[in-house]
């Protein structure tokens, strides 16, 4: 159970690691994770779009949002945690608004079952993350392509020099964050059946947490698909033991929090003696 759950905050892991390899962070992966489920479920319920319609439609949407954002952190040289400050907010504003229009609806039972198909008693959600984790990691180790975005993360005005088009890929990477989270919120909002406000709220932070436990760095340069996941998993873990022992949910952020203020200390610590 513990690894289902993680297997649709991984999808939105994807592409969060890849923005903190080269660098960046996208605070309003948690707010695209809610927007997508919930846009989905709106077209289907109000407007009667058929299942894979209106799944397009919202990561099409999901995706030009966070290319938007990757376009403006570019075009304007602004900083991404501001920028996705500011986008969280609104996505998060626009997430609500189909809550309130959708208020006591479930969805359809085609999207009800998207979360639920198995194969040989196995989710195909927790298959997909075994074969990504393996597949993505492989990627940024040995292909070319891929290992440019360290070399952007390490020193972006060398990579320039060397002719790796920085720009190119940061406005790529936040459209693929804003994807994966938007693929992984389908899956999740799928799982739950209806509109809940409280889907995605604070999972920027969590992915963060276990990026930086597995290795990624807020400076750039750093960060694995496997880390990543190993992250997920051991804060899945320490969760859902803290739900076991009836701590209050209240004491279980701040002991989330403690293990982000810790992880970025040690991050900066290990960054500054290099």
């Amino acid at each position: 159970e513990t690894v289902y759950g993680v297997s649709f905050q991984f999808i939105a892991i994807i592409g969060f690691t890849y923005l903190m390899i080269i660098g960046e962070i996208d605070l309003s992966v948690g707010s695209v994770y809610a927007f997508s489920g919930m846009f989905m479920g709106y077209l289907m319920v109000m407007h009667k779009l058929p299942l894979f319609q209106a799944m397009l439609i919202s990561l099409l949407v999901c995706t030009a949002m966070g290319a938007i954002t990757g376009f403006l952190v570019v075009r304007f040289r602004l900083n991404s945690m501001m920028v996705t400050i500011a986008t969280m907010t609104l996505i998060r504003g626009l997430a609500s608004n189909f809550v309130k229009r959708m208020y006591g609806a479930t969805y359809p039972t085609a999207m009800r079952h998207l979360s639920k198909i198995e194969i040989k008693d196995v989710y195909l959600t927790i298959i997909i993350m075994f074969v990504l984790v393996v597949v993505l990691e492989i990627l940024l180790k040995r292909s070319t392509i891929f290992k440019r975005m360290y070399f952007v993360g390490e020193n972006r005005e060398t990579a320039r020099i060397y002719g790796i088009k920085s720009n190119r890929i940061i406005i790529s990477l936040f459209a693929l964050s804003a994807l994966a989270a938007g693929v992984g919120g389908i899956l999740l909002n799928s799982r739950v059946t209806y509109a809940d406000t409280a889907i995605g709220l604070g999972l920027e932070f969590q992915l963060l947490t276990a990026a930086v436990l597995g290795g990624a760095s807020l400076y750039g340069g750093k960060g694995s698909m496997l880390g990543s996941a190993v992250g997920l998993i051991f804060l899945a873990t320490i969760l859902n033991g803290m739900i076991i022992f009836n701590i209050e949910p209240l004491l279980q952020q701040l002991i989330i929090g403690v293990i982000l203020i810790v992880s970025v200390f040690v991050d900066t610590r290990l960054n500054k003696i290099e």
